[in-house]
């Protein structure tokens, strides 16, 4: 075990009781502007798997370190890019691959219409266009977003978007072409999309957020579609539907109800991923204070039996010290992994400090 990253961790857990910290923010003008960020989550993890090898293990390691750079040149034209370096010494590795995730620019040209070019985040269901900063959960529902290997690099994939806010803000809608799987000779490129109605607040700008904390009253019902014709070779194509419920409703003597319902398919002619899923999470704010449940279930498509599915079940506490700037985060989960029996899941506990300036 290498818990070279403690210090770093009891140091941030500290630092939260000081108070909010904020990003540097250089301006030339009202309407020319650089932010410079940095998220650091590190984690204590803890795994216990029974098997023919059963054995527990205990580590520290930086789950996500990242550069943040946003901008705008005019109040028509903004940009964002960001740097990670993700599970730095999990593992006693300390040569993770460094990269740039996100790099785009946006022309804002009306509250309806706003058009991104770059490196961006594909428009699935709700959980796949958040950004990690804002997370409700501990991390994302990783295993039920499964796109087309060689499609992207976590989630990003390089092309451009439109999206934008219709009818009084009732109606956002995001589309996007991107490579998507890129061979020789090159096919046709990958379309993917969401529709969403908002019962109240709308969610604006290009990252949407696990829990908004009380600052936003949304409820929203999308559907979202993602393909690409011979993203596995000649005759084959790739599909996926999605529908998705999200919730982030303040509520009366300082509580909040935060959560999410997403349904997941994957199809098409060639895909090893084909299947249904379900990803759910919920909870209920007190102050600070936030317990809360989630749940993952994915069914490869033919696998009638326990043993060919995927099972992921959670209990979470968040203690939202200063919002998304510093906060703690404890989540004890029971992962089911397909292939593997049910009496074989596998414990894990795990507990964040995030700092975000």
């Amino acid at each position: 075990m290498r818990a070279r990253p403690l210090p770093l961790l009891v140091v941030l857990s500290l630092s939260l009781l000081a108070g909010p910290a904020e990003a540097i923010k250089l301006s030339a003008s009202k309407d020319t502007w650089l932010d410079l960020h940095l998220l650091i989550q590190p984690w204590l993890q803890a795994r216990t798997e029974l098997g023919k090898q059963p054995g527990q293990r205990v580590e520290f390691y930086l789950r996500r370190t990242r550069l943040v750079v946003g901008g705008q040149v005019t109040k028509w034209v903004s940009f964002f890019a960001e740097t990670d370096q993700p599970n730095w010494g999990k593992g006693g590795d300390w040569n993770p691959a460094f990269f740039v995730q996100d790099a785009y620019v946006s022309f804002n040209l009306h509250r309806a219409l706003s058009v991104d070019g770059g490196l961006i985040l594909i428009p699935f269901v709700h959980q796949a266009r958040q950004g990690a900063t804002s997370l409700h959960t501990l991390d994302y529902h990783c295993d039920l977003i499964r796109y087309p290997a060689g499609s992207h690099k976590v989630w990003r994939d390089a092309g451009a978007e439109l999206r934008g806010l219709l009818l009084g803000d009732r109606l956002s809608y995001t589309l996007a072409v991107t490579n998507g799987v890129s061979k020789p000779p090159r096919g046709v490129p990958r379309f993917s999309g969401r529709l969403a109605l908002n019962a109240f607040d709308a969610e604006e700008g290009f990252f949407l957020a696990g829990t908004y904390l009380g600052a936003k009253r949304v409820f929203s019902a999308g559907v979202a579609f993602d393909t690409q014709p011979e993203a596995f070779g000649e005759g084959t194509s790739y599909l996926a539907l999605g529908a998705d419920l999200f919730l982030d409703l303040p509520l009366r003597k300082k509580r909040r109800l935060s959560g999410q319902l997403d349904l997941v398919y994957y199809g098409g002619s060639g895909n090893p991923d084909r299947g249904v899923g379900l990803l759910f999470d919920l909870g209920l704010a007190a102050g600070r204070v936030e317990p809360l449940v989630a749940f993952d279930w994915f069914r490869p498509e033919g696998a009638s039996e326990l043993r060919a599915q995927l099972f992921g079940w959670h209990a979470g506490l968040n203690l939202w010290l200063f919002g998304h700037t510093a906060n703690l985060k404890a989540d004890l989960g029971f992962i089911k992994n397909t292939g593997v029996e049910l009496w074989r899941s596998a414990t894990v506990f795990t507990l964040q400090t995030q700092l975000f300036l």
